[in-house]
């Protein structure tokens, strides 16, 4: 199971994130996820902010058992003075029938379906700890929620008091430096997609890299081959969360055979490749985990904890406007709106989510 390396400073981070979006959930019940790592904070983040009551949803992993995530994050909650607000279960049931009006859509509360949402409150919200582009079919039913009056806001990312996407840069530059690169005055081939290619540019960048891009949107194989030699390079990064393209296969953008005896690094942040071409190939995967489209291999909490405290009290932030507006009377789309205007909140157009 994964542990927090500086508890004093997490839970400064904390702190400060409550306070910067004066998040207050005093009188809101919170359904999220019960984790380990830097994960743990979400619920701690909820009982600090007031809520009442944080039913935080845990399951067995390959991070850990259920029942020693249980008594991490009550470890943490008896650190913070919050042991009485928080109840940690495995039961879906139970968190079905617990009446939070704000869900996060964190891993072990997926999926947010009818089964999940059919007996909440009247001022429900789930509330999306990404932006809607990233949308996977299977996580939320959109289609009910909608019908049953529950608005699905994501969170956005790129807004100041957030900036999420920033840190995906140094993802990169981390897995390179331990991959035994040193960056500076290194090749590095970057294939990749907004919102997440420009920040890997500007890091690598920085640290004196020569970059060459490739922009999923609009590239061609026969234009990456033509720009020079995959052997030339020192590294190849993939960080494409938003296209469905194959990069790396006997199909994609690049071929394995061509890194074959060339030392060329592979860093895949995200990006749909061919693991069983790349294994036949000989060629190694950073990191090596198989990940499906629209997943990312590692998340911004790999390189610290200030990334998952700011997007998940954002997160619980979004949830506050709208389970607030309710309360005070507004309709579902005064809701919305009243979320939307807080500049931290982003709207599904469900006929361009097949919703």
């Amino acid at each position: 199971m994964l542990r927090i390396e500086n508890p004093e400073r997490v839970e400064r981070l904390i702190g400060a994130a409550v306070s910067r979006l004066d998040l207050d959930l005093s009188g809101i019940s919170v359904l999220t996820e019960g984790a380990s790592g830097n994960f743990v904070v979400t619920p701690l983040i909820a009982a600090l902010a007031g809520s009442p009551h944080v039913v935080a949803l845990s399951a067995d992993s390959r991070y850990g058992r259920a029942s020693d995530v249980a008594e991490y994050i009550m470890e943490w909650a008896i650190r913070l003075g919050v042991a009485d607000r928080i109840e940690v279960t495995t039961d879906r049931t139970r968190a079905r029938d617990a009446g939070c009006s704000l869900i996060t859509n964190l891993g072990f509360v997926r999926p947010i379906d009818a089964k999940l949402v059919e007996r909440s409150p009247a001022d429900t919200v789930v509330a999306l700890m990404w932006e809607p582009w990233e949308f996977r079919p299977g996580d939320v039913d959109l289609k009910f929620c909608r019908g049953r009056g529950i608005p699905v806001l994501g969170t956005c990312e790129t807004d100041i008091r957030v900036g999420t996407f920033r840190y995906v840069g140094l993802i990169v530059l981390k897995l390179l430096f331990e991959s035994a690169l040193e960056v500076d005055g290194s090749d590095i081939l970057v294939v990749g997609a907004s919102p997440f290619l420009q920040p890997t540019i500007d890091v690598l960048r920085r640290n004196g890299a020569n970059v060459t891009v490739v922009a999923m949107d609009d590239t061609w194989p026969e234009e990456v081959v033509s720009r020079r030699p995959i052997g030339e390079y020192d590294a190849i990064a993939l960080v494409d969360h938003r296209s469905r393209k194959n990069i790396v296969g006997p199909d994609g953008l690049l071929v394995p055979e061509q890194m074959i005896g060339t030392g060329v690094r592979l860093v895949h942040v995200c990006g749909v490749v061919d693991d069983d071409a790349l294994a036949a190939a000989g060629i190694q995967k950073v990191p090596p985990r198989k990940v499906s489209a629209g997943y990312m291999t590692l998340t911004t909490d790999y390189v610290g904890p200030r990334p998952v405290i700011d997007l998940h009290a954002a997160g619980l932030k979004v949830g506050e406007i709208v389970v607030r507006s309710f309360r005070r009377g507004s309709t579902y789309s005064e809701a919305v709106a009243a979320a939307l205007k807080s500049g931290l909140a982003l709207d599904f157009d469900l006929r361009s989510r097949g919703g």
